[in-house]
């Protein structure tokens, strides 16, 4: 198991508080991406599956999924506060968070990026399909095929 201080090592303490965000900002932007709206139910498997990664993500990890626990729920509940009122615009807000965490996942060891990379993607589709709808179907592969990892927006 990698120490937590020595994964972040290469990060400030302002980025890694945004690498804790991520789970936050993935769980509103899947229950978003839903039907608009963010549900008291979205908002709870979220709030669950943050606890339930901190002894079943992969020990690499398990502490940094501890930290994101501490404060899922006020978190989410903060940064909720902060989005703005139309659902584009919201996407919009979103994704530029997403895409500041993209960048601080550069700075990271490739071994600890890939492990988080991956799981923030499942952590999204677990929280997308807490409502499940017609659109997971159809629309989240073509979102997931418009992502540029690379820059981290959706290419129109």
């Amino acid at each position: 198991m990698i120490e937590i201080k020595k994964a972040f090592q290469s990060i400030s303490e302002a980025e890694f508080n945004q690498l804790v965000d991520a789970p936050v900002w993935l769980a509103l932007l899947a229950a978003i991406s839903n039907d608009g709206e963010i549900h008291p139910s979205e908002k709870a498997d979220a709030v669950k599956l943050a606890h339930l990664r901190t002894f079943t993500s992969s020990k690499t990890l398990q502490e940094f999924y501890k930290r994101v626990d501490e404060k899922f729920e006020s978190r989410f509940d903060t940064l909720i506060s902060r989005l703005p009122a139309t659902e584009h615009d919201k996407v919009l807000y979103i994704e530029g968070q997403i895409k500041q965490v993209h960048n601080i996942l550069l700075k990271l060891d490739m071994d600890v990026a890939e492990a988080l990379e991956a799981s923030f993607s499942s952590f999204y589709e677990h929280v997308f399909k807490s409502e499940q709808s017609f659109f997971q179907f159809f629309a989240l592969p073509l979102v997931s095929n418009r992502l540029n990892k690379q820059s981290g927006h959706y290419e129109v």
